[in-house]
């Protein structure tokens, strides 16, 4: 084999290319860059951002929740999240007669700060923007089942047919996802700690 100084230079400068690639990708940040805790608030450098509202003013119920009719659970897989994974819910009806709701896109993804728990989700266009709601009934042994990538883009993404963003990045922190559809009955929520 001929070996000459010319290729041997190219190879070490393709090596170190390679090596270097992934300390790149690692600083540039593939995990959460917001702000970590529980801040403040969350505040967006964007100032044409407008938060989505809350839409329910009771307390959220964990977990399980009586309805006139029957009872619903809320499920998910375990309480702490990694930062690009998928976040797996299931609300259940467990009772022996149909829930009433206002269809599946009737969640909230919250993080919790100093002033409260604020979704983390939002409009860019300046304008605020509501979630879609459609009256169905969940029957029994019948379930809504959600698979969230917990990526900025996965979360804005979820819902479709709504131009979504998620502002600020996310942090390391306590969150929780909040499902207000259900007529007649408290919202149902289940908190994770989210990590990078």
């Amino acid at each position: 084999m001929d070996h000459t100084r010319r290729g041997a230079l190219a190879g070490g400068a393709f090596a170190l290319s390679v090596a270097t690639a992934g300390c790149l990708d690692f600083a540039a940040g593939d995990g959460p860059q917001g702000p970590e805790g529980t801040p403040a608030t969350l505040t967006c450098e964007d100032d044409e951002f407008v938060r989505l509202d809350r839409p329910f003013e009771d307390s959220v119920t964990e977990t399980l929740v009586e309805t006139g009719e029957t009872t619903v659970e809320l499920s998910t897989e375990g309480a702490t999240e990694t930062y690009g994974q998928s976040l797996r819910l299931v609300l259940r009806n467990t009772g022996n007669a149909p829930a009433a709701t206002l269809g599946e896109s009737a969640y909230s993804l919250q993080r919790e700060t100093a002033e409260g728990w604020l979704d983390v989700r939002g409009s860019t266009s300046g304008e605020g923007v509501e979630l879609p709601r459609a009256e169905a009934s969940l029957g029994t042994s019948s379930a809504y089942s959600w698979d969230v990538t917990l990526t900025e883009s996965g979360i804005a993404d979820a819902v479709d047919g709504v131009d979504l963003a998620v502002c600020p990045p996310l942090g390391d922190g306590t969150y929780r996802f909040v499902y207000w559809g259900l007529v007649d009955a408290p919202p149902i929520g289940a908190e994770f700690e989210l990590v990078g």
